[in-house]
């Protein structure tokens, strides 16, 4: 992944360790997968700008629940017809194009071992994979699944 990056764009990588990663667990009551958090120690996102195949992927400073990202939307697609309630542990890592597609991860307060992924465009929605893990394998591999 992270050569992925180095080739779309990314020439700095601002990474965290496990007390920042600790600090988002505690401030928003969930654990962070491993597979996430090995991401986050790695990577840490693109830089808070989009990729040159304009996906962008947040840092964990960034990543949100759906309802602060989305509460006050105004634009294209309309994220504020989305049922915020039906997705309250679901926190968006990134998107494509600009929020064309935005991508979500399910964090739960306890160890799970499945932590959906899904893709939003505005009030539509799929579950495109069962982990971020699988999620990354998808983007490198087959994007196309991604979109809605």
């Amino acid at each position: 992944m992270k050569k992925h990056f180095i080739i779309e764009g990314v020439n700095n990588f601002t990474t965290v360790d496990d007390l920042k990663i600790h600090q988002f667990q505690n401030n928003n009551a969930v654990l962070i997968p491993p597979d996430l958090k090995q991401y986050f120690i790695l990577i840490n996102g693109s830089n808070d700008m989009p990729l040159d195949n304009l996906y962008e992927f947040y840092s964990i400073d960034r990543v949100s629940r759906i309802y602060d990202e989305f509460k006050d939307w105004d634009g294209v697609p309309n994220y504020s017809k989305l049922d915020f309630k039906k997705f309250e542990n679901v926190f968006i890592f990134g998107n494509y194009e600009f929020n064309l597609y935005s991508f979500g991860i399910e964090l739960f307060n306890t160890s799970s071992s499945t932590n959906r992924i899904f893709t939003f465009c505005g009030e539509k929605y799929k579950v495109i994979a069962n982990s971020f893990d699988d999620f990354i394998n998808i983007y490198l591999s087959n994007p196309e699944e991604i979109y809605i």
